[in-house]
């Protein structure tokens, strides 16, 4: 599984953190709000996905880097569409596991830890 650049979108061929696995959520928080619970209200973001507007709640794709400190990244992918299992990935296992509470915490579903074989 790759991790990403840390001053780009593209993906590097590193391994990558732990990541873990939501299953079933229903409507996500906003983008902007899953950025500022991780660095604070009016953090600085670059940030992709497939979000049709700011307040989106049914995006399924999101990438989001933190400008002042470009090493800290977020992803989240669909690993599965239905049922929906978003796969959440970081450049650290601290910053994986805070966002993913956090949307579990709007969306609900159920958290697992990704094993994937080595």
């Amino acid at each position: 599984m790759p991790t990403w650049n840390a001053t780009s979108l593209e993906p590097d061929l590193m391994p990558s953190a732990p990541s873990l696995l939501l299953h079933h959520p229903g409507p996500r928080p906003a983008f902007y709000r899953v950025a500022e619970h991780l660095w604070g209200a009016g953090c600085n973001v670059d940030s992709d996905g497939d979000s049709r507007t700011p307040d989106d709640e049914q995006w399924t794709e999101l990438t989001l880097i933190l400008r002042a400190s470009p090493e800290q990244r977020l992803d989240i992918d669909p690993l599965s569409r239905e049922p929906l299992v978003l796969l959440i990935r970081a450049s650290a296992a601290d910053l994986g596991a805070r966002a993913a509470h956090f949307i579990q915490s709007v969306a609900g579903g159920t958290l697992q830890a990704h094993i994937t074989d080595r």
